[in-house]
């Protein structure tokens, strides 16, 4: 099986070796180059954008001992990484595979293709946020546009959101931002919420909340930052234009962790979210998994880079006591 990926690549292109590789670059995946590399482990780091998700947090409160922008705050988990030894690959992962000794990657980058191969494996890969695809929604990305209420929600307080969706995610963050900010208006495009019947008992009670429904954002707009949002609200085959000033957007229409990469290697799904131990040790011999692409209650940074630095401690016990067993 193999043997097709080194066929199809540059036949002459070395293949680089390393103890362990690292799916992903947010905060799971380099927290787990860290504790590995400090392990003494020959550990190599692939994913698209190093940092991942993490970037777009225009300020991050919820990390102990650190108040700056999520940017920042993965550049110090890379240098910190790259101190101890760890390496970063920038590239797409085009292929993963297992073989007899480990596993065999295929990376792209600038149409450039390259072989790396790994005694064990850490998934680390984030969640891929569902976007609306408006105009302006890119522009104001960590400019008040955000995909992570409990991750943003202090940097409104006292000030207007919205939040779009209808489903649990959307209810939970309007509920959480109803204790934060000065008002929040909840856009759904449905005549009804999907969301557990006790959270919408709960959004019933709270003042601050209200409830948009038939409705869809048409254009985020503002200077700096967010300042309002065109919305249209259809009722009795009847549509009314209207704009609400806020200072915030957060987009709750659902997402998935980027796991389909690995979808062919024998693990255990649940809801596309890989199943692990407490030890983040997967159904395969050798396979780790870290962060969103698990199915963690709680979806932050601290929490991702818990899970990298349990998932690297797993895998040095593998290699260390486990590996060469398997081999023999």
């Amino acid at each position: 099986m193999v043997k097709n990926i080194y066929k199809k690549s540059t036949p002459h292109r070395r293949i680089k070796h390393y103890d362990l590789l690292v799916l992903g670059a947010g905060p799971a995946g380099l927290t787990a180059a860290l504790y590995a590399s400090r392990y003494n482990l020959d550990v190599a780091v692939v994913g698209k954008l190093i940092g991942g998700t993490a970037n777009l947090a225009e300020e991050v409160h919820n990390w102990p001992g650190y108040v700056g922008s999520g940017k920042d705050l993965m550049k110090k988990f890379k240098e910190q990484g790259e101190g101890f030894g760890a390496r970063f690959l920038q590239a797409e992962i085009d292929n993963v595979e297992k073989d007899n000794d480990g596993f065999v990657i295929e990376l792209k980058h600038d149409d450039e293709k390259k072989i790396i191969h790994g005694k064990a494996l850490i998934v680390a890969f984030g969640t891929e946020r569902r976007k609306l695809d408006l105009e302006g929604e890119d522009e104001f990305v960590g400019k008040g546009v955000s995909y992570c209420a409990t991750c943003d929600g202090q940097l409104f307080r006292g000030k207007v959101v919205a939040v779009v969706g209808g489903a649990d995610s959307a209810a939970k963050s309007a509920l959480y931002l109803a204790d934060v900010a000065k008002k929040v208006y909840l856009i759904h495009r449905r005549d009804e919420l999907k969301c557990e019947p006790t959270l919408l008992g709960e959004i019933k009670k709270k003042r601050k909340i209200k409830v948009y429904y038939n409705s869809i954002i048409t254009k985020i707009d503002g200077g700096e930052k967010v300042e309002e949002i065109k919305v249209e609200q259809t009722e009795d085959e009847k549509t009314e234009k209207f704009e609400l000033d806020v200072n915030g957007l957060f987009i709750e229409i659902g997402g998935k962790p980027m796991t389909e990469i690995v979808g062919g290697l024998g693990l255990k799904f649940n809801n596309s979210h890989i199943v692990t131990t407490k030890e983040m040790k997967t159904s395969v011999d050798g396979i780790f998994a870290a962060g969103d692409a698990t199915a963690g209650y709680l979806k932050q940074i601290v929490t991702a880079a818990g899970d990298g630095a349990m998932a690297a401690k797993s895998a040095y016990d593998y290699l260390r006591f486990e590996y060469e067993k398997e081999k023999a």
